[in-house]
């Protein structure tokens, strides 16, 4: 009790669908539970309160009202049909084709029954029949959005807030429907619980763009908060932030944070300060510490060791190294287990360098610890910072260029940097002629990073075109051995487009093709594709069948119809013994039945020898399913990048994928569908690496 009083002073002092398999697959089962419903109706009951005074009187008056839950009568089922959503327009998105029943037609009964289409029965053609979406008779439209000022360099766009109630500000927002967000009733249907639970499994810094794209506009969108109370009625505004935080968007997140400066929650207090601090803003994080609880067991509450060490910080920062010190000697006696922490103390306050290992990863505060401590970073700062603070590692002068062109790197995977900033950093090593020269036979650093670097710059001074097209695949490969193949897409892109595709070009053609289709630009990959598939001409050799398939599967239009000749060229896959080839149609043949497309006999037939996907939670893959039945399109955007995985759409189970772009194309993100499903199938093609 002590020792809580005497650091409070201190701290004052401071300032889907059903999958019914074939064979190999496994058989689901609809749920009749979807992702939320909202509570029963409630009563009001009133009553008395007696009080005694100080004086020795009594008054009786009238308690506060409380709520009682309310049986609900059943009530006979009532047919209702829902209105179709308006499909919100994207560049290049094509109408949505009527769907048809992807079940077996003749041949084997025990084959005729499955798999069934994981498309919402009579999606495109009718409209299902759903209940209620609010069965507790909630109006999703009871709390009005606000529209105030536009977000600091974005054009077009505006923060948009709800009326709130209490502190709670989980209505906050940066993007409306006009501007990329998923409309201010997205929480339809949902409950708070279920929310936060999947909310916690989304995965954020994916290396998939559409994925990236998906949860950033997910967790920026205003939108009426789902009904119920979170454990520990914790704001979903605090979720919102440090998921946020934690793919890199810390500029977004302070953004989204200020904009609901209302909420003055410890949790959503904690992120502020984490989001400035990941900005370099010092001050406006210590200024969150007002509101940031002291905590006594730094030990064992994650909120209290923030609190402690933040409250070092800044005492240290501002000069008060007396106070800072008392607050080390607290920790240490309430047990604060991070000799890491204590070493950067020491060395910023005292000049003393406690021995402590270096960290496995570096997080937001540490960071700032080792600028305050004046200490170097580690030299693997690049790879192992977290995404919060890549984007500041990577424009830091004083890091070594192997460090900044990491970080820039990472940084440039989640779309925090653009391509010429990656390219400046490319730029960086002051390679000799003799580098440059022998990258060309091979002979690279022994850091990767640095690898690409020099391939970027004898790329660039490089004229001869055969000799630039050799040097462009060793780069695209070294990309995507690396884990940054977007990364290196982004940045090689310019250098493609100035290129003309002609026959003395042709060899890059399959890894040009590729690399466009990942950027979303078809009209160039189009123009590549006719260097290995003539138009009139007959797709020959493996290249030309998988960037054919990928070529339908972008089509704007849709993958359009199942002929004859494709589908022997999926049965042919299925049947070859080769594991990849048949990973390949097997996910090819999953995706036409989620653009609607019903599978011939033969490739149902042939399903039965491609290799056992990995396996989605047949759970989540219901919930997704039904998700998309009522038109709940933040649940369908939610469920569908939990039921992906960390890895993105390339190494998604195939069934998840399937099931992800047919609910997303029922709740009209079309664009999205089709970019996820392009990126599915390219993870498991070959043409164009290596």
């Amino acid at each position: 009790m002590a020792n809580s009083r005497a650091k409070d002073g201190v701290r004052r002092s401071a300032g889907g669908g059903v999958l019914v398999a074939l064979l190999g697959f496994a058989s689901f089962a609809v749920h009749a539970d979807t992702l939320g419903t909202m509570p029963s109706g409630q009563v009001v009951t009133p009553g008395t309160v007696t009080i005694t005074n100080p004086d020795g009187t009594v008054t009786t008056r009238p308690a506060p009202a409380t709520t009682q839950p309310q049986p609900v009568q059943a009530q006979p089922a009532q047919p209702q049909t829902a209105q179709p959503q308006a499909a919100r327009p994207s560049p290049g998105m094509g109408p949505v084709s009527e769907q048809g029943d992807s079940s077996a037609q003749g041949g084997n009964p025990a084959l005729n029954a499955g798999p069934q289409a994981i498309t919402p029965p009579g999606f495109g053609a009718t409209t299902p029949n759903v209940g209620p979406a609010f069965p507790g008779g909630v109006d999703p439209n009871a709390q009005s959005i606000k529209k105030f000022t536009p977000v600091p360099g974005s054009a077009n766009s505006g923060i948009e807030m709800g009326e709130l109630g209490g502190v709670d500000a989980s209505a906050a927002g940066l993007i409306g429907a006009d501007d990329g967000g998923f409309g201010p009733d997205m929480w339809r249907g949902a409950t708070r619980a279920d929310v936060d639970r999947y909310l916690a499994a989304m995965p954020v810094a994916t290396p998939s763009p559409v994925a990236n794209d998906l949860s950033r506009r997910l967790l920026l969108t205003s939108a009426t908060p789902p009904e119920g109370q979170a454990a520990g009625g914790t704001s979903l505004l605090a979720a919102r932030l440090d998921r946020l935080i934690a793919s890199g968007h810390a500029d977004l997140a302070a953004q989204l944070g200020q904009s609901a400066n209302a909420d003055k929650s410890p949790p959503v207090s904690i992120a502020r300060a984490r989001a400035a601090l990941a900005l370099g803003q010092d001050k406006e994080a210590c200024d969150e510490l007002a509101d940031i609880p002291a905590g006594n067991d730094p030990a064992h509450d994650e909120a209290a060791a923030f609190s402690t060490k933040l409250s070092a910080f800044c005492q240290i920062q501002s000069g008060n190294k007396a106070a800072a010190n008392l607050t080390l000697d607290l920790a240490r006696e309430e047990s604060l287990d991070d000799p890491l922490f204590f070493s950067l103390a020491a060395q910023a306050t005292d000049g003393l360098k406690l021995k402590a290992a270096e960290p496995k990863s570096i997080g937001i505060l540490e960071a700032r610890l080792y600028k305050l401590a004046k200490r170097d970073l580690p030299k693997n700062a690049g790879t192992t910072a977290v995404p919060a603070i890549v984007k500041t590692l990577s424009a830091d002068e004083s890091l070594p260029p192997q460090t900044r062109i990491e970080a820039g790197e990472r940084a440039a995977m989640l779309g925090l940097i653009k391509a010429e900033d990656l390219a400046a950093l490319y730029k960086l090593p002051k390679f000799k002629p003799d580098d440059l020269e022998n990258a060309k036979v091979g002979k690279f650093p022994a850091s990767a990073a640095l690898r690409r670097a020099v391939l970027y710059q004898a790329i660039d001074a490089e004229v001869l075109p055969t000799d630039r097209i050799d040097l462009m695949k060793q780069m695209f490969a070294t990309g995507e051995a690396g884990g940054v193949y977007l990364a290196t897409v982004d940045v090689m892109l310019p250098m493609l487009t100035q290129l003309t595709p002609s026959p003395a070009v042709k060899g890059l053609a399959p890894a040009a093709v590729r690399a466009f289709l990942l950027a979303g630009d078809r009209a160039h990959a189009q123009q590549w594709f006719a260097l290995v598939a003539p138009e009139g001409s007959p797709a020959i050799g493996r290249d030309a069948r998988e960037l054919s398939a990928l070529m339908r599967i972008s089509d704007p239009k849709g993958p359009g119809a199942l002929t004859d000749q494709i589908a022997a060229d999926i049965v042919a896959d299925l049947k070859s013994g080769v594991a990849a080839n048949q990973n390949f149609a097997a996910t090819e043949a999953m995706l036409f039945d989620a653009f609607g497309q019903p599978l011939p006999q033969a490739v149902l037939e042939g399903l039965g020898s491609a290799p056992r996907s990995v396996g989605a939670p047949e759970a989540t893959l219901n919930q997704l399913h039904n998700a998309g039945l009522q038109g709940a399109v933040g649940e369908v955007v939610l469920l569908s990048l939990v039921a992906i995985g960390p890895g993105g759409p390339d190494s998604a189970d195939r069934q998840a994928v399937a099931q992800s772009v047919s609910s997303l194309r029922a709740v009209h993100l079309d664009a999205e569908a089709r970019r996820l499903a392009t990126e599915a199938l390219m993870g498991r093609s070959h043409a164009g690496r290596g």
